[in-house]
């Protein structure tokens, strides 16, 4: 009699246990308007962050952007200019922004008499 050959009945019973822990664990989930595999994500990753907090070292301020000529080219560059030419200020903006609704119409002045009047004569 020949052996089965590939994972035996007990090893797929333990990997649909798993799986069927994890539908359930994520269905769980969604019945509390949670996702509890992103929440514990951003836990794992906070920690490693922490972890790794040290190790990195602090970013020294950049140079401010110069415009300057250099052979006979005007060039915008916080490098190349070292201490020659001019200081450029960097505003920072908002970018594109969506239009601003229209004006809402002002309300109607109330009717008087003679305009009721003419409006339901006209119906």
């Amino acid at each position: 009699m020949k052996r089965q050959k590939g994972i035996s009945l007990i090893a797929v019973a333990l990997i649909m246990g798993v799986l069927g822990a994890v539908a359930a664990f994520a269905l769980i989930s969604m019945r509390n308007d949670r996702n509890l595999f992103a929440e514990g994500f951003n836990q794992a990753k906070a920690k490693a962050a922490q972890v790794a907090a040290p190790v990195t070292p602090a970013v020294a301020a950049p140079a401010p952007l110069r415009k300057c000529v250099i052979h006979g080219k005007t060039v915008i560059s916080n490098t190349e200019c070292a201490d020659q030419g001019s200081v450029i200020k960097v505003h920072e903006t908002r970018g594109i922004e969506a239009p601003k609704a229209p004006p809402k119409p002002a309300p109607e002045a109330p009717q008087g008499a003679t305009d009721r009047a003419i409006e339901q004569a006209t119906r």
